[in-house]
């Protein structure tokens, strides 16, 4: 699984995981830290999200609009990459 961290690039989700094999898009929201699985996302648009200025934006337009989802329990926790230099 493919993982990442926004950091302070959204305003909306902390964490994004992605399963190629399934094709399943994972994100955690700052709100109440819930995660949402989204189904039959493609690799490029993972890649999309991830690489965006304004991932935001393609979230709302390109994910949520056109993807179905469902939450996760219990939710999945960011990852700290501090320790990377």
């Amino acid at each position: 699984m493919k993982h990442h961290n926004f950091g302070k690039r959204s305003e909306m989700v902390s964490f994004a995981g992605y399963d190629a094999e399934n094709r399943t898009l994972y994100l955690t929201f700052l709100s109440g830290g819930t995660t949402i699985a989204y189904f039959n996302v493609s690799a490029e648009l993972y890649d999309e999200l991830v690489r965006s200025p304004y991932p935001d934006v393609c979230l709302r337009f390109k994910i949520q609009a056109k993807h179905p989802f469902r939450r996760v329990e219990p939710a999945f926790e960011s990852i700290d990459y501090g320790f990377i230099k």
